[in-house]
């Protein structure tokens, strides 16, 4: 048996992170394999894949694979992938990052989150909620700007109210909200 050329072969197969092949004469080989755990799915041009928890893309959506994650977006598109990939790991990685802080503050379970958007100015918007509710961050820490927009949602959802947008990007004046209702 090839080893070498089998760890190669499982290691082709994109949900397979790390396998290792070992031999014990005279006839048992061992294998052990690390599959990747989806975390998000990342919107590339037209094109959307799986990200693993560290940001790794490493495969695109296809019929069968889970779509119950958070999608990020404003990475641009498929060429990226190729010419950037330690970037586009990086915010993607700071995308999950994010989407992980806003769930651990303990968000209104009324606006659950949809989509971590990157813009241009390489801050952060986060899309929540079935009425998509968009809560501009702008750059970070994000920390305060997440506890103040789960305060901010938790009015709006008591006041029966509907935002469009809330603003937490103001970085002349951090402590100030504006939320345009619908």
């Amino acid at each position: 048996v090839d080893l070498e050329g089998a760890r190669r072969g499982l290691l082709a197969d994109p949900w397979i992170e790390r396998a290792t092949i070992t031999r014990k004469l005279p006839g048992t080989v061992h294998v052990t394999i690390s599959e990747r755990e989806p975390a998000a799915i990342v919107s590339l041009g037209d094109t959307l894949y799986l990200s693993a928890a560290g940001g790794e893309v490493f495969k695109r959506l296809e019929p069968g694979d889970p779509t119950d994650l958070v999608v990020v977006t404003g990475l641009g598109g498929e060429g990226e992938l190729v010419r950037d990939r330690d970037g586009v790991r990086s915010l993607v990685r700071r995308a999950q990052d994010l989407a992980a802080d806003y769930e651990r503050l303990g968000a209104p379970k009324s606006f659950p989150l949809q989509e971590v958007h990157v813009t241009d100015e390489g801050g952060m918007s986060l899309v929540v909620g079935r009425d998509a509710v968009v809560l501009a961050l702008g750059k970070g820490p994000y920390r305060t700007k997440l506890e103040r927009a789960s305060r901010v949602l938790s009015e709006i959802d008591r006041r029966k109210g509907q935002a469009s947008i809330v603003f937490l990007d103001n970085e002349a004046h951090p402590e100030r909200v504006v939320a345009r209702m619908r």
